[in-house]
């Protein structure tokens, strides 16, 4: 990724409904280029281009933090793996510090952490342990809206 990557993907950030031409305008490059080089960062993984609502603009749904100790016998990575593709899971890093994994998770208000925890999660194995945390307000905090079919999105 070179400079040119870098300063079309900040403007998709600033604005993801910005079109090639007005990309190609502010960096004074062609829209062939901006065009390809799009197609390019799409298809190798490196840049995803979705609409984003604000977690307080989904009623029936609250956003958890989920820390996740993992049995020193499994392979983390494979757990990590498994647990980002559950389609709750807007997020999962793996870390240092008192848990091997840190999730958000978009769950239904009320009953959705625990049915998360003793369902989907719970079927993946070499997990130890969890904690929970609610978040009561999240700044900066987009996520990608689940469709009726229950996924997130992701591919």
């Amino acid at each position: 990724m070179d400079k040119l990557d870098k300063k079309i993907i900040s403007l998709l950030v600033k604005d993801g409904r910005s079109s090639n031409n007005e990309i190609a305008r502010t960096l004074a490059v062609s829209e062939g280029t901006v065009r390809n080089r799009i197609r390019h960062l799409t298809e190798s993984g490196v840049l995803k281009v979705a609409g984003m609502v604000s977690t307080e603009a989904v009623p029936d749904k609250e956003l958890v933090l989920l820390g996740i100790k993992v049995s020193v016998s499994k392979n983390l990575s494979n757990i990590a793996a498994k647990i980002a593709q559950l389609p709750e899971v807007q997020s999962l890093h793996i870390t240092t510090g008192r848990y091997d994994i840190m999730a958000e998770a978009l769950l239904t208000v009320k009953y959705g952490p625990i049915e998360f925890l003793s369902g989907p999660l719970a079927a993946i194995g070499g997990i130890v342990s969890t904690e929970t945390f609610m978040v009561m307000k999240s700044f900066k905090k987009w996520i990608i809206p689940q469709g009726n079919d229950g996924g997130n999105g992701k591919d």
